[in-house]
């Protein structure tokens, strides 16, 4: 029998504390053995206070030496979410604090000359209510692009994707350096393409309402940025589809404009993937959740949030960045209350080092209690020759 491609995985962070739970991490491979992650832990969402999200939210630095075999903390800071990059040999780190009306607020970036030991004041970007974690990045035309929710529509279903964009030839912990494209909300779901409305379980009418409406209109989320063959691409998870959304960039160094192109099936697309290109093989590479049977995933999700195939992380890989073939399994639980989810890679040579938020011993799936570290070697040798012979 088969087994998972990169398991045991190595525990990069710990939460013990049963009131918290692990948000969607980051990773960076800082070259030679030197790994950075990026852990945010925060409030479980059965603290209805915000407040609470805002005050008490951090995000933990953590560091490898040794190929990410052993982790050790080397600071903290004080975000909902954050995500990192590197430019020049610096790490910078885009930061979300918690908010109070809404569930988070504005856009930081912080900048760390160490590999994360310290960080500098942090600079605020952009005003305004967005978050996302650790998803795919484009750096063209010595521009930085990727994107954000905007969260401000007045409806937590409604979401709408919008992409930053930073000057790399600038200083970009000079605000100046950074512009934004217009946000995009969800344009409906169609009919054929939704799962079956909610049923079965008696549950709280707010939850219903909820689920109803991410039924009909969907749910954008966690949206990566791609370059497919020089035109700039964003793709979404969506909530309760086996689509992404297709959006497309254009920029001419002044005003980028956003638009929806199309709803493209995506394995994983109702969770949140990660996409990036990888230059060697000449092919985008996802790590994503595959769907389990959607009737249970809604019933689970409404009642004891065990949803979205989280138990599952797979590895796949493509061309064109929308019709995917599957590399294999890197992580696979084993109880249903276990999740390997929220992954995030890089490259390490002819090795990719996932990172991912996972739950092994905390109350379920959703609220993780661990990240963890995948090393999936030589990975490329999983993918077909793709391209034609020369």
């Amino acid at each position: 029998m088969a087994h998972p491609l990169s398991q045991p995985e190595t525990v990069i962070w710990h939460n013990s504390d049963e009131r918290f739970y692990v948000e969607g991490c980051g990773l960076l491979h800082l070259g030679a053995s030197e790994w950075l992650a990026v852990v945010p832990v925060i409030p479980r969402h059965t603290d209805p206070l915000f407040s609470r999200r805002a005050d008490l939210s951090r995000t933990h630095i953590v560091h490898s030496d040794d190929g990410g075999m052993s982790w050790r903390e080397v600071s903290e800071l004080p975000y909902y979410s954050a995500v990192p990059f590197l430019h020049d040999g610096d790490v910078y780190l885009f930061g979300f604090v918690g908010g109070t009306v809404f569930r988070n607020d504005d856009l930081f970036l912080v900048r760390s000359t160490d590999n994360g030991l310290t960080w500098s004041e942090p600079t605020r970007l952009f005003e305004g209510h967005f978050w996302n974690c650790h998803t795919g990045m484009v750096v063209r035309d010595n521009r930085l692009y990727w994107a954000i929710d905007d969260l401000s529509f007045g409806d937590p279903v409604f979401r709408g994707p919008c992409v930053v964009i930073g000057d790399l030839s600038q200083d970009l912990m000079d605000e100046r350096a950074w512009r934004m494209s217009n946000p995009v909300p969800a344009p409906g779901i169609p009919e054929m393409l939704r799962d079956p409305p909610d049923s079965g379980r008696a549950v709280d009418a707010r939850l219903l309402d909820y689920a109803s409406r991410e039924h009909r209109f969907g749910k954008y989320l966690e949206p990566n940025v791609i370059d497919v063959y020089g035109r700039l691409r964003v793709l979404c998870a969506v909530r309760k589809t086996g689509v992404c959304g297709v959006l497309d960039l254009t920029d001419d160094g002044n005003f980028a404009s956003l638009s929806f192109t199309q709803y493209h099936p995506m394995p994983g697309g109702q969770l949140k993937f990660f996409v990036g290109w990888d230059a060697v093989s000449g092919m985008f590479w996802a790590t994503a959740n595959p769907a389990l049977n959607s009737q249970a995933m809604v019933d689970n999700r409404i009642a004891d949030r065990l949803c979205d195939g989280r138990g599952l992380l797979m590895l796949y890989y493509s061309l064109d960045g929308l019709n995917w073939l599957q590399a294999g399994c890197v992580a696979q639980v084993e109880k249903p209350s276990q999740s390997f989810n929220y992954a995030a890679w890089a490259i390490d040579g002819a090795d990719l080092g996932i990172i991912a938020r996972s739950n092994i011993n905390g109350p379920n799936q959703h609220d993780a209690d661990c990240a963890t570290f995948h090393r999936l070697r030589d990975f490329r040798d999983l993918a077909m020759d793709l391209l034609a012979s020369t």
